[in-house]
């Protein structure tokens, strides 16, 4: 008999607080391989910190994060399996695009598979010789969008992955998500873009004031849209939760 396989991201009861504001109040979430999820919810609502509790950059204050298996809260070996995008990356100014992926590469000595091909298709050898604090805002999101998936990781949280791009270099990436996804790599998107949650997702989950306040499959959301847009259908569920 198979066994079911254990969902690559897992967080369980997740609590942050600033002072008196509550960031994240017991945020539970599963991704298994193979799916895609998009988080939405306005500024504000601990989106930006549940991610970056994932990747390790914000300490929650209680909960736990599971990643491939791996104890994201005690040691670092979880990051071998993690790709990261964020919405601004910051970079060594100095530093050329090609130095900076040589540089991560010698530091990334567990990697022994790398994957070119967003390298490659978002054309970043034609400027990799710039410093990277003289790049555009689309050229830097080609990078970060190249360095998430550099080192074949099997977990990919990606921050507005589309923002600022020009159309070729979107769809290129949206071809590359699902190219992924069918290989059984899990992604957490963050996005305010309604049209990339509706091609990209297979589930929605919605955070408000720091608590998951749906989590469903797109198709499930959209039945309930006589417009068939996704936004009035979010307002929907809402309501439905007030009204209880």
């Amino acid at each position: 008999m198979n066994q079911p396989s254990l969902p690559l991201l897992k967080v369980a009861g997740l609590t942050k607080r600033y002072g008196k504001y509550e960031a994240l109040r017991g945020v539970d979430l599963e991704i298994n391989a193979g799916e895609i999820v998009a988080l939405m919810g306005p500024n504000g609502s601990g989106k930006s910190t549940l991610i970056k509790s994932i990747v390790g950059l914000v300490y929650p204050d209680r909960g736990s994060i599971q990643i491939a298996g791996h104890d994201a809260r005690n040691g670092t070996v979880y990051r071998r399996v993690l790709g990261y995008m964020p919405q601004v990356a910051r970079y060594p100014e100095t530093l050329t695009v090609g130095e900076l992926f040589r540089l991560l590469t010698e530091l990334r000595r567990d990697c022994t598979e790398y994957d070119r091909e967003l390298y490659d298709e978002l054309r970043i050898e034609s400027f990799e010789h710039k410093q990277l604090g003289m790049l555009s805002g689309g050229q830097r999101q080609r990078v970060s969008a190249a360095l998430a998936f550099y080192f074949a990781p099997s977990v990919l949280l990606l921050d507005e992955p589309t923002a600022g791009l020009d159309p070729v270099s979107t769809e290129t990436i949206k071809a590359k998500i699902r190219a992924e996804q069918q290989r059984g790599k899990a992604f957490l998107i963050t996005t305010h873009s309604p049209q990339d949650a509706m091609e990209l997702a297979h589930r929605l989950v919605y955070v408000y004031e720091g608590k998951i306040r749906i989590d469903a499959p797109l198709e499930a959301i959209m039945a309930v849209s006589a417009s068939g847009s996704l936004m009035p259908a979010i307002a929907w569920y809402l309501q439905t939760q007030v009204e209880r």
